[in-house]
């Protein structure tokens, strides 16, 4: 043993005993142990989660359970508080499941329900974090009722609040439930979200399943639709969850955040050549497909394009954005999946998105390049039907500005789905353009002109004769620009018209909510009952799960 000059072996002996009874100290202490649980398992413990989530010192926890409580106390199952993000305010609530996996008390249910009605009362968002096994089954069917009363809590809040889950570990029954029935899901790899856990399956069936077979991150996030977003860590989450939030208001009584308005950067793409250039392929019969996001990308602010459910329904495509700083919801078509063609998965994305949009105030800007539903046997059994009608009843219903433009394609209903003249009933907030390079019609140029000019007996040279007869007279945007049903626009200037159209429409919007909630006071004051009903009801509406 080395012994530092001056320093005796008997002194040194007594430093190395301090330090070791330190360390068993740390080692032993019940939060460290939590703490070398949670990461053998590859998680973070609450702490740790609230360190990533929000700005450095502005995290303060509310109802924290007293000292004297059981450490497998229901209350100690969920943390909760509020903290900020970006400088603006966030509640949160986050299940701890190195306690009896998370599962949820009739005190962890009582908790939570406090902590929603907390952040309306406050009018802030809220993030959930999930990881839970669902009711403590040694409750009984009181924990049904609590999660009975979680589920009402979380209906009567949406679209009130924006809400936001993240998905962190195996969520069953209605630890799994809950999530999808806030605004936006973000599962992480390695999480679950199931009606009930592979360990039931195994007792009740004998089948062994693994929990992404159940109900992991690429399921929900590809297949079933319902987690929007799927990350690969904690750390993206929370960082995603921050720049999420960043377009949402703090609540329905408030607007987005605006930034300032920057000019672009780079050369502009030249959205014309690209249309031209697929033109030409298509007549050669080579690829004529593009990405709808080179559109969007040249359309909104630099570095604002935030993608939303970008792995379901993958022939539209949704996002965040912000056009002239205001931030805004874009609905596009995408040619590179099913030549952009609807079926029941995205009819149902972009459905739901615009429901998000209109609850938090964000303006909708829809590209149009849609050759109609998918007519398959297949999407039929999907409710492509149902699914179709919902979306053509959504755009009427949207309050928010809407600003719509035929990029190339728009036939038959699906024109009429991807928004239109005829859905303008708040006309004011409303602007249609078409490129001129575009095309609107009833049909495409494949069945079009049979039904048109009729048979072509086999004859390939009469089918072709037919076709340019057909893109002459009906696939243009002649018929379109002369009734008024769009206005023309230039394909280069796309940006510009958006940049010029959406800061007085979004003005002219907020004008009239004020005025809105004014008269929504005065109903409150002179007529309670009516309130109650609006307020329970018809204010700014649901976010329904797909």
């Amino acid at each position: 043993m080395m012994v530092q000059h001056g320093v005796s072996p008997v002194a040194s002996m007594d430093g190395l005993a301090s330090s070791l009874r330190h360390l068993r100290e740390v080692f032993t202490r019940p939060d460290f142990e939590t703490m070398a649980r949670q990461h053998a398992r590859g998680k973070l413990t609450v702490q740790e989660k609230i360190a990533c989530l929000f700005d450095a010192g502005t995290f303060m926890e509310a109802m924290a359970p007293s000292p004297g409580l059981d450490p497998r106390h229901g209350e100690r199952r969920l943390l909760t508080g509020h903290g900020q993000m970006h400088g603006r305010q966030v509640a949160v609530a986050i299940f701890d499941s190195a306690i009896a996996a998370g599962s949820v008390t009739i005190s962890t249910g009582v908790k939570l329900i406090k902590q929603m009605q907390l952040a309306e009362a406050q009018r802030c968002p809220l993030l959930i974090d999930w990881d839970s096994g669902g009711a403590d089954i040694n409750d009984g069917v009181a924990s049904l009722d609590i999660f009975r009363q979680i589920f009402t809590q979380i209906n009567e809040i949406s679209g009130r609040v924006p809400t936001l889950s993240i998905i962190s570990g195996l969520n069953a029954g209605g630890g799994a439930y809950a999530p999808v029935m806030t605004d936006t899901v973000i599962m992480i790899d390695g999480s679950m979200m199931a009606v009930t856990g592979p360990t039931v399956i195994k007792v009740a069936t004998g089948e062994d399943v693994t929990p992404d077979e159940m109900g992991g991150a690429q399921l929900h996030s590809a297949k079933s639709g319902e987690a929007h977003y799927r990350v690969a860590t904690y750390t993206e989450a929370a960082r995603l969850a921050r720049r999420y939030f960043s377009y949402m208001p703090e609540s329905m009584w408030d607007f987005p955040p605006c930034t300032e308005s920057r000019q672009k950067r780079g050369v502009p793409t030249n959205l014309r050549a690209i249309i031209t250039q697929a033109r030409q392929n298509a007549r050669l019969k080579k690829n004529a497909g593009w990405d709808i996001r080179t559109f969007i990308e040249a359309a909104v602010d630099d570095d604002s394009w935030l993608e939303y459910h970008e792995r379901f329904g993958t022939s539209a495509v949704v996002g965040l954005a912000r056009i002239a700083g205001i931030a805004v919801a874009i609905l596009a078509n995408q040619r590179q999946v099913l030549g952009a063609s609807m079926t029941a998965a995205s009819a149902s994305k972009v459905t739901r998105f615009l429901q998000l949009a209109n609850a938090y105030h964000l303006p909708v800007i829809t590209l149009v390049d849609v050759p109609g539903f998918i007519a398959t046997q297949e999407e039929s059994e999907g409710q492509i039907l149902s699914k179709g009608a919902a979306l053509l009843m959504m755009y009427p219903n949207v309050m928010v500005p809407r600003v719509s433009v035929v990029i190339d394609k728009a036939f038959g209903g699906a024109y009429c789905a991807m928004d239109s003249l005829t859905t303008s009933i708040r006309a004011r907030f409303c602007k249609h353009y078409g490129f001129t390079t575009g095309q609107i019609a009833v049909m495409g140029k494949e069945a079009g002109p049979f039904f048109t000019y009729g048979g072509d007996s086999g004859d390939p040279a009469v089918r072709e004769r037919n076709q340019e007869r057909y893109e002459t007279e009906y696939l243009n945007m002649r018929l379109a620009f002369e009734g008024h049903f769009v206005t023309p626009l230039e394909p280069a200037d796309l940006r510009q018209r958006l940049v010029e159209d959406v800061p007085p429409l979004y003005a002219a919007y907020q004008e009239y909510w004020h005025t809105l909630m004014h008269e929504l006071d005065l109903v409150q004051a002179q007529c309670p009952a009516l309130w109650d009903e609006l307020r329970y009801g018809a204010i700014r509406g649901l976010i329904q799960p797909l």
